[in-house]
């Protein structure tokens, strides 16, 4: 997948993210803004929007809006090497340095997204090397193939890829893909997963099995575990934790067409001898009767950060790293 096989999303964006007199060195005073950023990017319209993910009771706010240029085929992403971009919602990984692949393609940084992700696996979905990176030659971007150019990725210029690599760091960066922008997010549906998501939460913090376990789907599955296996480890937790203490904070919801996320920082600690502080991401999806239910979780590390920014600009940068490609 790349480059003889990488289907890579080259996004494009503006060159307008650096703002006059503000540096690392000298950076705002006033008007500072905290809140968790992703990337809405839109197939059909060919641009990508840089938003805020507050919680559901606030608007989003968009801070940026860019054009992209996708793969050279048209849908949803299927197989390995079909060129089309795939529909989602990734992760980033650690940037990239690709200074060592082609320059007229590639650029000079890349950021790779985590696809295949669980639900890809789950929808049977093959591929792998999907990045945001440079267009390499920005003339690329000037051909009349309306923004059909890639093996399956996106391309900013050069220079606008340069430019937000602050906005997506390593671990920290969200980005969903769908034919359209309003399709990502609509207010309809964020306050009812969020409201699911705490009642989840909270089932699990008393302990009640019946009200946690009712939140699952019939195809739930995690680390080889179907609802039902899940469901007798998670009973033999509840009974060997007499003393367990769950909290939750920064929980935002990202709805998509094909499934939704819910992610938040979580602190377990049980019987004060195993403790866990880190991220829970949960995918939800909706059932033939429009109910949501949860197919999938993981948990890392990493916690969610939510990003200072200034007139559309974050507070810290993000270098590139050296990696090898596969």
């Amino acid at each position: 997948m790349y480059p003889s096989s990488l289907s890579c999303m080259l996004f494009f964006f503006l060159a307008g993210l650096s703002f006059p007199g503000f540096s690392k060195e000298n950076p705002p005073q006033k008007n500072l803004y905290q809140e968790i950023i992703y990337v809405a990017v839109s197939k059909t319209e060919r641009k990508a929007e840089l938003r805020t993910l507050p919680p559901a009771s606030e608007p989003s706010r968009v801070l940026h809006t860019f054009p992209i240029a996708i793969g050279k085929k048209l849908g949803d992403k299927e197989k390995s090497g079909d060129f089309k971009t795939p529909e989602g919602i990734y992760f980033t990984g650690p940037h990239l340095d690709t200074s060592r692949l082609s320059q007229i393609e590639y650029g000079t940084r890349a950021i790779p997204l985590d696809f295949p992700n669980l639900m890809d696996r789950r929808f049977n979905v093959t591929g792998y090397g999907i990045w945001l990176h440079g267009a390499g030659d920005n003339k690329r971007m000037e051909s009349d193939q309306e923004g059909l150019v890639t093996r399956g990725c996106v391309v900013y210029s050069n220079e606008d890829l340069l430019s937000l690599l602050p906005w997506l760091p390593p671990h920290q960066g969200i980005v969903s893909i769908s034919e359209r922008l309003d399709q990502i997010n609509p207010t309809t549906d964020q306050k009812e997963l969020e409201s699911l998501t705490q009642n989840w939460f909270t089932a699990w913090a008393k302990k009640d099995h019946a009200t946690y376990m009712s939140h699952y789907s019939p195809d739930f599955s995690m680390e080889g575990k179907d609802k039902k296996s899940f469901a007798a480890y998670k009973k033999s937790l509840f009974a060997r934790y007499h003393k367990m203490s769950l909290v939750m904070d920064t929980l935002r919801v990202l709805i998509h067409p094909k499934y939704a996320v819910a992610m938040m920082n979580q602190y377990f600690s049980g019987n004060k001898t195993f403790t866990a502080d880190g991220r829970k991401i949960v995918y939800w999806q909706k059932n033939a009767e429009g109910k949501w239910l949860i197919t999938g979780e993981t948990f890392g590390t990493k916690r969610f950060e939510p990003m200072q920014y200034s007139l559309g600009q974050p507070m810290a940068s993000q270098e590139g790293k050296k990696e090898t490609r596969e």
